[in-house]
């Protein structure tokens, strides 16, 4: 099939373009360490995604309450919540990420294809305390310079996931300056997921330092974290399995308390 990942840098582009990412109004709000809540997290620290639509899998809660939502996994003992703001592919939209923000003191983390500091701009004016970063989307592409948005999220009291999924993306992430390192189970390119890659590429790769790492991708069941528990990964980020769920709160707690 073709490289979905090269789909979505286009189609970022022209949002950029389109003035999607134009956000006037600023929400008021002190950033929240997304680092230090998976850090403090007494049993599995999770990371619920509000994710309407999976290129993958298709529909999933299309017409989400995305407040609701959040608060359910809230309750369900989610440690911060993902939002997609990605509209074309996955169903997001900045107002989503506005309006939990707007409830919720738990980190938000605005998940997006993020090549452009206008992208991280908006998300700070939004009340996001995390912004998304695919690593591969820098490496393979010359899109833009993936030090400078890291150290301009930074300069707007953001924190910064980087995602990977392959052992040459993790060494280079694990020696950035991101805060947090995630291993996405599903390959962008191809929209395959393997549960495995967390477990191998943290087996192959020479950690240092206390950067912060997390699964993505393809967790399912109690029985999936417990599977990936093995590799030592700091959390779990979880969004399809949650949003196929009809009981948001008790699914969220199954991942916690597994």
């Amino acid at each position: 099939m073709p490289d979905f990942l090269r789909r979505l840098i286009d189609d970022a582009r022209k949002r950029i373009q389109s003035g999607y990412y134009n956000v006037r109004e600023i929400a008021e709000h002190e950033t929240i360490s997304l680092t230090r809540a998976i850090r403090s997290a007494e049993r599995n620290a999770i990371i619920g995604e509000i994710k309407p639509i999976s290129p993958a899998r298709g529909a999933l809660r299309p017409h989400i309450d995305p407040v609701r939502a959040a608060l359910q996994m809230e309750n369900g003992g989610a440690v911060a919540i993902s939002i997609l703001t990605e509209p074309d592919n996955f169903g997001g939209n900045l107002e989503n990420l506005r309006k939990v923000r707007e409830r919720l003191t738990l980190p938000l983390l605005m998940k997006d294809i993020i090549i452009s500091e206008k992208q991280i701009d908006a998300a700070r004016k939004l009340g996001a305390d995390c912004v998304l970063l695919i690593e591969t989307a820098f490496s393979q592409y010359p899109i833009a310079s993936l030090n400078r948005l890291i150290r301009f999220a930074h300069a707007q009291t953001l924190e910064v996931l980087l995602e990977v999924h392959d052992k040459v993306g993790l060494d280079r992430a694990l020696r950035s300056e991101a805060d947090i390192v995630g291993i996405n189970n599903r390959d962008l390119t191809s929209l395959k997921v393997n549960l495995s890659t967390t477990l191998r590429l943290i087996a192959q790769a020479e950690l240092q330092g206390d950067k912060v790492l997390i699964s993505e991708s393809g967790l399912e069941s109690a029985e999936d974290i417990r599977r990936v528990k093995a590799a030592r990964v700091d959390g779990f980020l979880i969004g399809s399995s949650l949003m196929l769920s009809e009981d948001l709160e008790r699914k969220t707690r199954e991942f916690v308390l597994a």
